[in-house]
């Protein structure tokens, strides 16, 4: 999975990386990546931050 998009709980159990409660300073988002003129392809997702919307929580993915 590749983008800039949130992920609900279900699509994230099982999986190996770690869950964030904030973004770390070594982490990026896709979005932040593309304005960085960074390819992201060159980037591995390591992990996802929590993200609250509209009261249900939802899981973005960081690269780094």
């Amino acid at each position: 999975m590749v983008g800039d998009f949130m992920l609900m709980l279900h699509e994230i159990l099982g999986t190996d990386k770690p869950i964030f409660k904030e973004k770390q300073a070594e982490h990026f988002f896709y979005e932040e990546l593309l304005a960085l003129n960074e390819k992201p392809s060159q980037y591995k997702i390591t992990g996802y931050v929590e993200v609250r919307k509209n009261k249900q929580l939802f899981f973005k993915q960081v690269y780094s």
